[in-house]
């Protein structure tokens, strides 16, 4: 009877502690998670003189990284508010300064904005403000080579990759959701889960304008490689640069390749969002209306079969130098031959004459005997 008073404390005292872990580490959650959304919901900027909003939103990708905290700065000395999601995300409100009301924008340091219910004049405006605090871009870490910081070209020329969505507002008391079919955004009107789901959306939509841009660069290359590779698949008399323009070719689609899988990993639950359940399902259907782990997938074909057309044609040039060293071989063994030849003909003609001719010494022999007789 005490042995199973005892372990029924024990029990009862480890179901206290898994009790209380869970509850600490729930509250650290919810500290968290009010951390996170500080300065959230923004306040609404509403003036009847300024056009209202627009049902879209729409993701760019600069050509540059975004100074986050910079771009801040410039936005609230415009009088925009602003709040700053773990530290990474930058949120901004309408304001004067837009000339529209109702609107907002979201910031990535990668480069991405997401402009929430902006006409094209306020988004040109928005993209303007952003491409004036360019920061360094980081690329993906390559193993063997020392990481250095990106700096693409300035993004004045315009957007790398857009993509747009329809939205409206939902019913009283709805989540935010996704329609299957056309992708509209039916968003909720509840302003303390609002600015959660539209980060959620925007980091989902951030994902797809990455890829979308990452698919140009190498639809772009492989078309580049294709007609490079072809014009010179017919060239034999300079073979060393066939081979260096395969080895570049591979290395390049190397690079692409990797960039590509690296921001495949990215296509899972966001970290930023692994406190908010709602928004991470959010993220999740943004990534598949979009169709982003096929489309990556498809993208990895068809590097796959590039490298397998560089393979094969390294191959034709290995066996092209094969081939040309074979003839050199045979046309110095001939060369050699004709050589020997030349050298025995030589040698017998050489033989054949002195064998009929007399010493020297024995024809003046001779004409002192002759000299004698006279």
């Amino acid at each position: 009877c005490v042995s199973n008073a005892v372990m029924l404390r024990r029990g009862v005292a480890g179901v206290a502690d898994i009790v209380v872990t869970e509850a600490t580490a729930r509250l650290q959650a919810a500290r968290q998670a009010r951390k996170a959304t500080a300065g959230l919901p923004l306040p609404a900027f509403v003036d009847a003189r300024y056009a209202g909003p627009e049902p879209r939103v729409s993701a760019s990708l600069l050509g540059s990284a975004i100074d986050v905290v910079r771009l801040r700065g410039h936005l609230e000395a415009k009088g925009c508010p602003t709040a700053l999601w773990q530290g990474q995300v930058l949120l901004c409100g309408s304001c004067e300064a837009f000339e529209q009301q109702l609107c907002s924008a979201v910031f990535l340091p990668d480069g991405c904005v997401v402009c929430w219910h902006m006409s094209r004049a306020t988004e040109q405006l928005t993209l303007e403000l952003a491409s004036r605090s360019l920061a360094h871009r980081r690329g993906p870490a390559r193993l063997g080579a020392p990481e250095a910081s990106q700096q693409p070209a300035s993004s004045s020329g315009g957007p790398l990759a857009t993509e747009e969505l329809d939205v409206v507002d939902a019913v009283a008391d709805a989540t935010t959701s996704i329609n299957k079919h056309d992708g509209c955004v039916q968003l909720t009107v509840n302003p303390q889960e609002r600015s959660a789901h539209q980060i959620g959306l925007s980091l989902g939509l951030a994902s797809a304008v990455r890829l979308e841009a990452l698919e140009k660069r190498i639809e772009r290359q492989l078309e580049v490689d294709w007609r490079d590779m072809r014009s010179q698949a017919g060239i034999i008399l300079n073979l060393s640069s066939v081979s260096r323009r395969i080895f570049l070719a591979e290395n390049t689609l190397h690079e692409l390749r990797y960039e590509l899988n690296s921001e495949a990993g990215s296509f899972n639950a966001a970290d930023l969002l692994w406190d908010h359940a709602p928004a991470e399902r959010l993220y999740d259907k943004v990534v598949a209306h979009f169709d982003l782990r096929r489309r990556t997938a498809i993208l990895n074909e068809r590097l796959s079969y590039s490298f397998d057309f560089l393979h094969t044609l390294g191959e034709h040039v290995r066996h092209l130098y094969s081939v040309r060293l074979e003839r050199m071989i045979i046309l110095l063994i001939f060369l050699e031959l004709i050589v020997g030849i030349v050298g025995l003909q030589h040698g017998s003609h050489s033989g054949s004459h002195g064998s009929g001719a007399k010493p020297p010494q024995q024809c003046s022999d001779m004409d002192s005997k002759v000299v004698a007789r006279q």
